[in-house]
């Protein structure tokens, strides 16, 4: 017997998302496993290692300049960050994102925005 085959998967994606939402005891959405924090723990680790033997004069091995070196570094963490943001919105488009965890994500970026106006109110 051959498997019958849906001609529109986005429908049942959708059905499937909104299945599993409800399904759940929590409001939450368990992400799957994702490559882009140990990208960007191993791009900051080299990051940091050129920047060190940078500060103290050393060459870097293999003979790699350091300032290009440091540029690459740099172009690559905010390549892995706009893949890594441009998930995070694909996710929230397929409907991954309930409304509590929006309030979440919004009361994050509040918080944020208020530290740092905390951060310049306390330099003066």
């Amino acid at each position: 017997m051959q498997p019958t085959v849906t001609l529109n998967s986005t429908l049942t994606h959708k059905s499937n998302v909104n299945t599993v939402c409800q399904s759940q005891k929590h409001a939450f959405h368990i992400l799957d496993s994702s490559p882009y924090p140990f990208l960007v723990s191993f791009i900051l680790l080299a990051l940091l290692a050129a920047v060190t033997l940078s500060m103290h004069g050393l060459d870097l091995p293999f003979g790699l300049p350091r300032a290009e070196f440091i540029h690459v570094t740099f172009c690559g963490l905010a390549l892995v960050a706009m893949k890594w943001f441009s998930s995070i919105v694909v996710e929230s488009g397929e409907g991954y994102h309930t409304s509590k965890v929006q309030h979440g994500l919004r009361m994050g970026v509040i918080l944020f925005i208020l530290s740092e106006v905390m951060l310049f109110f306390a330099f003066f």
